[in-house]
């Protein structure tokens, strides 16, 4: 089996250049050999869960099931989605990366058992309380917050003890990190008094004020770089200006999708947002190409790098169409495009980003080589095709109910057979036999 030299984040290590043997023994003790094992194996099966329950709903109708939740089912799947499984991915990454950027030693896996089972048993009480009350719901969402803040506190104290001056992503992810905290805790209050708009509110602020921007701060760190390792005569750029405006971006995003639903600012919010979502768009679209989305695209052997550039590229797409969808409802005093640009951001961005993130780690940690191979690809763009849908359905109002069905199918699909193939990694020794 031949070994090639390999960078995997920000770090030189050899790989083996094919999958590992199916010879190999599984075990569940294998996730504890490093953070981001365990992580992301929660965060799957989490993802997999709220997944097929929510494609679940949007199946019944079609087939005569009157589905009754206790909860405004909008907003409980923008919440659970946010939080199930995107802070682990997240958790599994600042472990995994972020020791590294730190220079620090990584904690233990251990150090994420208790708050991986609160995570789990908050996750639980959400999905149960949807159906069976409020009570149940918000007392999961406690949990989340006491899960989240334990996590927060051993990623600061990593920061507080890096020798590195550079913290600055270091230190956003800890700051966004504790935004989500807060935002668990509004959701619960929202719950807990039965003041559902604020539980709307917080649904927004976890995905635009936490998970949204903590992935643009990721991809402000690791794309140019990973770009610069596999285009040759490319060098890394990011300057701290650019960090900002992706962080502005984003925020402005959910504050411009959000405030359709406060009516002295309907109208208002509109004619306002037009020319500076079109602008953030153009600008995040000519960064795309900047960073290299181009030269991804060049062949197969740059196809892990190009799904980290064509997730970023959503982002973009997604301001564009807030701006298009503001202009039609100046236009037409309504209507637009529905939430168009919204899954635009999740289903299309964080889903792909996590995607190919996750996929790089697993088989970079795995011991295996950094390529994607024609079935991951494939499944990549299967869920292109999930976006796609899901943006389409409310432009066909006769057909938009089956479309978004169809999306969700796609979507659970997709991820589904992503499992089958990636988390027998997680349950393995590593491949060229090295540590983690």
């Amino acid at each position: 089996m031949k070994a090639v030299p390999l960078p995997v984040l920000g770090a030189t290590r050899t790989a083996v250049a094919d999958a590992p043997s199916h010879a190999q023994r599984l075990s569940l003790a294998s996730l504890w050999f490093a953070p981001h094992r365990i992580a992301f194996f929660v965060a799957t099966a989490l993802l997999l869960a709220v997944s097929f329950g929510w494609t679940s709903m949007l199946v019944a109708p079609h087939t005569g099931t009157n589905v009754v939740t206790a909860l405004p089912p909008t907003t409980a799947h923008a919440f659970v989605f946010a939080a199930a499984y995107m802070p682990l991915y997240i958790a599994g990454f600042m472990f995994t990366a972020g020791p590294r950027w730190l220079q620090v030693t990584p904690p233990p896996a251990e150090r994420l058992r208790w708050p991986l089972s609160l995570h789990i048993g908050g996750i639980a009480l959400l999905l149960a309380g949807t159906f069976a009350g409020a009570a149940l719901a918000a007392f999961g969402a406690l949990l989340l917050v006491i899960a989240w803040t334990t996590i927060g506190i051993a990623y600061a104290a990593l920061v507080r003890a890096s020798p590195v001056a550079d913290r600055l992503h270091a230190r956003c992810v800890v700051l966004f990190w504790a935004v989500g905290i807060a935002a668990a805790l509004l959701f619960a209050a929202g719950l807990g008094t039965h003041h559902y708009g604020s539980a709307s509110v917080a649904a927004w602020v976890l995905l635009f004020g936490s998970v949204g921007p903590i992935s643009v701060t990721v991809a402000h760190r690791v794309l140019p770089f990973f770009t610069s390792n596999a285009v040759a005569g490319r060098a890394p750029w990011r300057p701290n200006w650019v960090l900002a405006l992706l962080l502005a971006a984003m925020i402005g995003l959910g504050v411009m999708l959000y405030s359709p639903r406060i009516e002295v600012l309907r109208g208002a919010a509109a004619w306002l947002a037009i020319a500076p979502a079109a602008i953030a768009g153009s600008a995040l679209a000519a960064l795309a190409v900047r960073w290299g989305l181009m030269q991804s695209l060049r062949g197969p052997s740059l196809r892990l790098l190009a799904m980290l550039h064509l997730a970023f590229a959503w982002l973009p797409i997604a301001l564009l169409l807030a701006a298009a969808d503001a202009g039609l409802r100046v236009a037409l005093g309504g209507g637009g495009l529905g939430l168009a640009s919204l899954h635009a951001m999740t289903l299309g961005m964080l889903g792909s980003l996590v995607f190919a993130m996750a996929t790089r780690v697993i088989r970079g940690h795995g011991g295996i080589a950094l390529v994607a191979d024609d079935r991951v690809w494939f499944l990549f763009c299967l869920l292109q095709i999930a976006t796609l849908l899901r943006i389409a359905s409310p432009l066909a109002p006769a057909t938009g109910g089956a479309l978004a069905t169809a999306a969700a199918i796609v979507w659970t699909t997709t991820w589904t057979i992503w499992a089958f193939v990636h988390l027998p990694i997680l349950l393995k020794a590593r491949a060229d036999g090295g540590p983690g």
